[in-house]
């Protein structure tokens, strides 16, 4: 089990549609935060989808599938997006998570 996640934005976080890095062990990958949707989609580095996965925050949903994308990984990472958002507001420019 991933001990930490680190989750940062990419570029400006006030926007519709947010892309945050992430690190965890040794797996790394992108995600898009769809601010009004609240969806969360894995992407490449540009904020391009990866395959037709969606996990919708509002529904608890998760649809779809992304070839190599941690299904459990993805869901921690969509998570701690939510949690940072709830607490600050507005989308975050870090989430970081940890497990213990």
């Amino acid at each position: 089990m991933t001990a930490s996640i680190g989750i940062w934005a990419q570029g400006d976080a006030a926007g519709d549609l947010v892309l945050y890095r992430w690190e965890a062990d040794q797996d790394r990958g992108f995600v898009t935060f769809e601010v009004p949707t609240r969806r969360f989609r894995p992407s490449d580095g540009n904020g391009q989808p990866i395959g037709d996965l969606l996990l919708d925050a509002v529904s608890g949903d998760t649809n779809g599938m992304a070839a190599g994308v941690d299904g459990r990984l993805f869901s921690q990472i969509a998570a701690a997006i939510l949690r940072a958002y709830a607490r600050a507001g507005k989308p975050p420019a870090t989430a970081h998570a940890y497990f213990y």
